[in-house]
């Protein structure tokens, strides 16, 4: 009890002692409010981006690989073929299958470049034949109706399921059961997207597709809309754009690549005419990359604490050498060497403390205003709250103990003595 009754008359002391110069602590704290601003600011942009990156990453799935043909020169061609590589087909799904024992599950699918008739311009829908499993490998969730089946791929039907955005734009017509016209072919709509809030954003190798804008058909209809749609050889593997490989596990997806790499390599000849993403692997360098972008963030931030930290140690030098006299008054009348000490510091604490909730405001402020106007992701967790303001007390504490002990180990009588 007595111990907290001299801690609150050191408090109430020091308060007295700074509202004496309201001005000059004020214009102290400032280099602490800016600190601990930016200090929450980049935390904050920093975490949003990292939460930005990880889910599109993510989005791709952590235990999927994705194999995507790249688009070849004339004679980049000629040299493939020369190779006896037939492209990116469905063939190359069943010799993985077949060849990488963690393999689950493989869909295909290929881009479509066709006039769509029943949607407006404004959304000029892309069209993506695909495997029946796509959807289920992506997770991409159907509002009304049903995706694609394996019976609407055997018998290459003409049927599609379109995205929230297209079905919202035809209105009435653009419910299950009516049609929608690609090039010359009818194709009967049986399933809507649920809308997706996503941005079609690049991760790695790999775009990130807005799913409210595609209209999805067999793969095995391609044919019929689009002169570029293949099949590849007597037992007609369809051509493809990209393989989706699902491993069983996320530990086995880097085991599964080098046998997945092995099996690509023998089917195309050795022609390098695709290209292997793997998501994991993205997430984990995205994971490096942003450790290091807070590393730095975070000691351009400090940095400026410990300039306001200096300008905290500087006035209250300036203040100890001002109170001279009344520090030779306290001796004389039994304050001990720790009792100026604990006055000194316990005045720098409070600067630094106030002027951290100040830059705590500031900054929220600041987060919420690049949010409004720039439109970043941002996002304030504990962390960036509670390690600024944290270290603001130890600012003050560190910069303030030689003050303090400039203080204390003053003689009582030259003190005295002091004009």
């Amino acid at each position: 009890m007595q111990l907290n009754s001299k801690l609150f008359k050191f408090i109430t002391l020091a308060v007295k002692s700074l509202l004496q110069h309201k001005l000059r602590a004020t214009l102290s704290i400032l280099g602490v409010v800016c600190g601990v601003a930016a200090v929450l600011s980049m935390f904050s942009i920093g975490e949003g981006a990292k939460r930005e990156s990880l889910s599109q990453i993510e989005q791709l799935g952590t235990t999927n690989i994705y194999v995507k043909s790249i688009p070849l020169t004339e004679t980049q061609e000629r040299k493939s073929r020369a190779k006896l590589s037939q492209g990116l087909t469905l063939y190359d799904a069943q010799r993985i299958k077949n060849g990488c024992r963690d393999v689950r599950e493989i869909a295909g699918l290929r881009e479509l470049k066709a006039s769509v008739f029943g949607a407006t311009k404004d959304i000029m829908p892309q069209i993506i034949s695909c495997s029946p499993n796509y959807a289920s490998m992506l997770k991409i969730p159907i509002f009304d109706g049903r995706f694609i089946s394996d019976l609407d791929m055997q018998e290459s039907k003409l049927v599609c399921v379109i995205g929230h955005n297209i079905a919202k734009n035809m209105g009435a017509s653009g419910s299950i059961g009516n049609f929608l016209r690609i090039e010359n072919s009818l194709f009967q709509i049986i399933g809507i997207l649920r809308r997706i809030e996503s941005k079609e954003r690049k991760a790695g190798a790999i775009s990130l597709r807005n799913y409210n804008d595609l209209v999805f058909i067999p793969l095995t209809a391609a044919s019929l809309v689009s002169k570029s749609a293949s099949v590849i050889g007597a037992t007609a593997w369809p051509e493809v754009t990209e393989l989706v490989v699902g491993v069983s596990t996320a530990q086995q997806v880097l085991k599964s690549v080098p046998a997945l790499k092995r099996t690509l390599e023998i089917t195309h000849g050795g022609a390098e005419d695709y290209q292997i993403v793997v998501p994991q692997e993205l997430l984990n360098q995205s994971r490096k990359i942003q450790r290091t972008f807070n590393i730095v963030l975070g000691s351009i931030a400090f940095i400026s604490l410990l300039v306001g930290g200096i300008g905290i140690m500087n006035i209250m030098l300036a203040t100890v050498s001002e109170r001279t006299k009344e520090i030779g008054v306290r001796r004389a009348f039994g304050a001990t060497y720790s009792d100026i000490i604990i006055q000194f510091l316990a005045e720098s604490i409070i600067l630094t403390f106030t002027g951290g909730i100040i830059g705590i405001i500031i900054g929220l402020g600041g987060v919420w205003l690049i949010s409004a106007i720039a439109k970043w992701n941002t996002a304030i967790t504990m962390l960036s709250l509670v390690l600024p303001l944290l270290t603001s007390i130890l600012v003050g504490i560190f910069f303030g103990l030689y003050p303090a002990y400039e203080a204390a180990k003053m003689d009582p009588i030259a003190a005295l003595r002091y004009e």
